[in-house]
């Protein structure tokens, strides 16, 4: 025999309590598709079988919640979905369910993320790239992202502002720890020795 309970913000969960004194918590959407009503049996697969229902509309639920907050990646939501204890499944359901709806997108993030840099940091091509890893971003995903924004002559461009009046060895250097490829550093110190020369004249 069950005894059923509200609790949560906004009446999210309901509490069904077990005639043995033990209760078990389910989604309220889930308790309204079930039809389950004080004073019903209920089974051990049964109470699995909504347990695992709820935990999958409380995954996307979160999910929602920390996209409404900040942009995530692919594997961060993953990441902070299991830092809450939800199970594999229904990780793994909303990961798929934001992505089916459009908001969780890595392509996107990582352009986003790419324009912002290069917009207030002076950081070369390989800096970037770095950085989207470590957000999480898959490698092909961050290649394809820097590569289509920050191309030769953007980076040159950012390389140039950055070198500023430095000598030629100080301005490898500081390229060189930004995260600048050889390549730029390489047409930008042939500037330096030749101001009226455009770098890709041999």
């Amino acid at each position: 025999m069950l005894s059923i309970e509200h609790k949560g913000a906004g009446g999210e969960a309901v509490r069904i309590h077990l005639s043995d004194g033990s209760f078990f918590v389910i989604h309220a959407e889930v308790h309204a598709r079930a039809g389950v009503s004080v004073g019903d049996s209920i089974d051990g697969p049964r109470i699995e079988s909504l347990s695992s229902q709820s935990q999958l509309v409380f995954a996307r639920a979160r999910a929602l919640r920390l996209l409404a907050g900040a942009p995530q990646t692919r594997r961060g939501l993953t990441a902070k979905l299991r830092a809450r204890g939800f199970p594999e499944d229904a990780v793994r359901g909303a990961v798929a369910r934001m992505m089916e709806l459009g908001y969780l997108d890595d392509l996107a993030f990582a352009e986003n993320w790419t324009r912002s840099r290069l917009s207030s940091r002076r950081e070369g091509w390989k800096a970037l790239y770095r950085g989207l890893i470590l957000k999480g971003i898959p490698r092909p995903v961050a290649e394809k992202a820097v590569s289509d924004l920050c191309t030769d002559e953007v980076e040159l461009a950012k390389a140039r502002q950055l070198a500023g009046s430095l000598s030629a060895q100080a301005a490898a250097r500081k390229l060189a720890s930004r995260g600048f490829r050889s390549r730029t550093i390489a047409r930008l110190l042939k500037e330096l020795r030749d101001p009226g020369r455009p770098a890709d004249e041999e």
